[in-house]
């Protein structure tokens, strides 16, 4: 079976897109088309289908098979897609993960993509990590999100990291271990390590579950962790959010009685190429 696909990037975040809503894959089906050695490549999978609620609708499948959930880079790069497809005009609905998503193309490689609903947040939570308590907080934005300062992170590890080493430091092996904590099981977290650059900048590093790595950007992860940055240090938004990409994606919102109304992320997409493969 030939299966037709477009490769697309979206800071970095790269995701197979087949346009077929019938097209049921299994688990071992996906991993093989998101196989960096012996398939496409991808750190997930997007397929395309019709909607009689919204422009299209879409399902996001992770590089490991598991899914449907939420992927704020994958959703971006899925307007992009159908907008070049003519499928949406450049202001666009869709339906994703049982809720309505609104974007929009602002030129030929930046999108925004809109969160119409406020996270769950919980400030402050220590956790016991390799034997030594660790100040963390989460974010659950459909995807949950564990955000932890370097600062905060190398002051309890001093002896094994250093604050210089934010860009070097093992994050696969971290990342893994805090993604797997007993205090998130059974489904895990992503975890994401920031660092304040600028004043309203912050530079953020993303473990993946699903993908089970660093990934070079996270969508959530980053309007996750601006949040956090506007709750613990008063930053107004909006917020610049510098990805392992190096892309630069721009964060805003509203905060009103506690909730985070309008939520946008402004960011890179790309087509990177299309072709067949056969299943």
């Amino acid at each position: 079976m030939l299966i037709k696909f477009e490769k697309f990037s979206g800071a970095g975040n790269d995701f197979v897109i087949v346009q077929n809503s019938n097209f049921n894959l299994e688990p071992s089906l996906i991993q093989k088309i998101c196989d960096r050695h012996f398939g496409i490549g991808a750190d997930g999978l997007l397929l395309i289908g019709e909607s009689n609620k919204a422009d299209f609708s879409l399902k996001y499948f992770n590089s490991d098979g598991t899914g449907d959930v939420l992927c704020v880079n994958g959703a971006r790069c899925a307007v992009l897609f159908a907008f070049q497809k003519g499928l949406c005009d450049r202001e666009c609905s869709f339906e994703f993960i049982n809720q309505i998503f609104r974007a929009e193309i602002m030129d030929e490689s930046n999108v925004r993509l809109f969160i119409d609903y406020s996270p769950i947040i919980q400030l402050n939570k220590d956790i016991e990590f390799l034997s030594k308590k660790l100040l963390t907080h989460l974010v659950d934005i459909k995807a949950k999100h564990l955000i932890i300062y370097w600062d905060s992170f190398c002051s309890v590890f001093s002896s094994i990291v250093k604050e210089s080493d934010f860009e070097i430091f093992d994050i696969n092996y971290f990342g893994r271990l805090l993604r797997n904590h007993p205090e998130f099981l059974p489904d895990g977290v992503n975890v994401n390590f920031i660092k304040q650059v600028e004043e309203n900048t912050i530079r953020v590093r993303t473990y993946e579950r699903g993908v089970e790595a660093e990934t070079l950007a996270c969508g959530s992860g980053s309007i996750a962790s601006s949040i956090i940055f506007y709750l613990t240090q008063k930053i107004n938004p909006p917020i610049k959010v510098i990805t392992t990409s190096k892309k630069i994606f721009e964060i805003d919102f509203a905060e009103r009685n506690g909730l985070f109304l309008g939520a946008s992320i402004k960011g890179h997409a790309q087509k990177i190429f299309e072709g067949l493969i056969e299943l």
